[in-house]
């Protein structure tokens, strides 16, 4: 595998239910970016919609749509992309997060496991029931959601499948902005793995305003760089073999005692 990796963190400020605007919006920065062959675009949660409840059916019923310009930016730019939205599920509808190859083929697809009680999530989602993990150029990469962090169990778990960085798309508030640097940190620093986190920004039009703050940390908790809260890119090289060297200075990982706590 390559030594190095690029990411390209996507933040913008999501319009509720213009789907078409929210791509207009992510074409003009993921160009702005100029990515190249095998770099990884990571977007908002529910970047092409956002939370817009009262047409969040009409939302689901363009994920193919979505795909389609997912696998287009993906061959065009020879990248992957990873992002979540609506989709149509038995008993309802899943926040989905999909890992598009730059073949334009789906690598892997999440369904939110932990909804937001807070923002009602639990009203209009149904959540999901496995966590995920993929290869990307060598990579094992896990996917998580949002509300996601604050769950150290989920990202055990992917640690424990091997996974070597995970993605996170968010729709995070600008009132608790610090708790998502915060567990973007800790969640890296003891699995001792990367994780990218992108969040939205600016206003989300039913009141919330959300923080800003996209960030990628690397395996020892040390933040290698964030936006602020505005619109904008977050293009950051990591070394894949960074994850490797700090669990070998450093092996807290092997002194676990599995046997006296389930995992």
């Amino acid at each position: 595998m390559s030594r190095d990796l690029t990411l390209h963190l996507i933040q913008w400020q999501i319009i509720p239910g213009n789907i078409d605007g929210n791509l207009d919006t992510a074409n003009r920065l993921i160009a702005s970016a100029s990515p190249g062959k095998g770099d990884l675009l990571l977007l908002p949660e529910m970047f092409p919609s956002g939370f817009y409840y009262p047409g969040l059916g009409e939302m689901a019923d363009r994920y193919e749509n979505v795909l389609q310009w997912m696998a287009a930016t993906a061959i065009r730019y020879e990248a992957g992309v990873a992002g979540s939205m609506p989709v149509h599920r038995p008993g309802g509808i899943a926040n989905t997060m999909v890992l598009m190859d730059k073949t334009g083929q789906i690598a892997v697809s999440y369904d939110k496991i932990h909804l937001f009680f807070a923002g009602d999530e639990d009203l209009h989602f149904v959540p999901g029931q496995n966590t995920a993990v993929a290869k990307w150029e060598g990579l094992d990469v896990g996917l998580a959601i949002c509300f996601d962090l604050r769950f150290p169990e989920m990202t055990r778990e992917l640690c424990d499948r091997g996974a070597r960085m995970v993605l996170v798309s968010a729709q995070w508030p600008r009132a608790r902005v610090d708790h998502f640097r915060d567990f973007t940190r800790v969640r890296a620093m003891e699995n001792q793995m990367y994780v990218a986190s992108c969040n939205s920004c600016g206003d989300d039009g039913i009141g919330l305003i959300l923080g800003g703050g996209s960030v990628v940390v690397g395996p020892s908790g040390v933040v290698i760089d964030a936006l602020g809260d505005h619109e904008g890119v977050l293009t950051v090289k990591i070394d894949l073999e960074e994850v490797e060297n700090v669990r070998r200075s450093f092996p807290v990982l092997k002194v676990r005692r599995k046997e006296l706590f389930g995992k």
